[in-house]
């Protein structure tokens, strides 16, 4: 997980979306009851916060990547969804603890609380989950105060870097803080579906290899290797490159040869 940079929301976010949420809010101070039960829903609208311009904003802004793993799925980002890192529909502060209703409804449409994410990261692990330090400061409505809460899941556009909070051990990610032991948790970062890690590990202890072996060597041939292998090692580490932090804790811990 790397820190992501977002640009303006898009307007579609910023009317249709601004209009819909003060109608969720509406409705719920007019069946508050009902929503804190379960008993009524909010019909949150896909066609707003997944719009296809919301969708090439955070494209862009995550360089076609998952928000969280990094894996780059190839365009067009067929696997990748529009994610609520406040769930939308209702929360849990453990993955088996109780369904708490209703969900961060008023932020359904809040450019903020929108990212992109692999099915792996939030269907099949995420979901719902969404623990807090303290779980007496969760916001249970749009009355509520979601600065005074202090989420464990990392915001990967959020103001900290991930970086500072998980490393990696080899190609397996850890946490080195409460809130990266969490998030490493949650998502299931460290777990063998993200096989892409280990084949770009493989390649990076290989590139780093021909350097070491033969930076001293004038020959054609070796210089054209050399070239090619710092050239990958450059590439891995930049932001729109898949599984960067990960490559980054390695060239850290290895460093290129001069």
């Amino acid at each position: 997980m790397i820190r992501i940079a977002k640009g303006p929301a898009p307007q579609h976010l910023t009317v249709a979306g601004a209009a819909e949420a003060r109608r969720h809010c509406a409705d719920y101070e007019a069946d508050a009851a009902g929503y804190d039960t379960g008993r009524s829903k909010h019909a949150i609208a896909e066609g707003i916060y997944a719009h296809r311009t919301v969708r090439q904003a955070l494209e862009q802004a995550q360089h076609g990547k998952c928000c969280y793993c990094e894996a780059q799925p190839e365009k067009p980002y067929a696997f990748l969804h529009v994610e609520h890192w406040r769930p939308k529909s209702y929360s849990q502060q453990a993955r088996r603890g109780k369904a708490l209703r209703p969900g961060y409804y008023w932020l359904a449409y809040d450019w903020d609380n929108l990212l992109l994410s692999c099915h792996f990261c939030n269907s099949s692990n995420k979901g719902n989950v969404f623990p807090l330090f303290n779980p007496a400061a969760r916001a249970r409505n749009h009355n509520g105060d979601v600065a005074a809460e202090r989420p464990m899941l990392l915001k990967p556009d959020g103001p900290e870097d991930p970086r500072d909070h998980i490393g990696f051990h080899e190609e397996i990610p850890f946490g080195k803080t409460p809130a990266g032991v969490e998030t490493v948790q949650i998502l299931g970062l460290d777990k063998a579906e993200h096989a892409g890690r280990q084949r770009l590990l493989q390649n990076l202890k290989d590139a780093h290899g021909y350097v070491t072996r033969y930076r001293d060597r004038t020959s054609p041939e070796a210089l054209e290797v050399v070239a090619m292998a710092r050239a990958f090692l450059a590439h891995a580490v930049r932001p729109d490159a898949p599984f960067s932090a990960m490559a980054s804790a390695f060239v850290d811990r290895n460093p290129v040869p001069l």
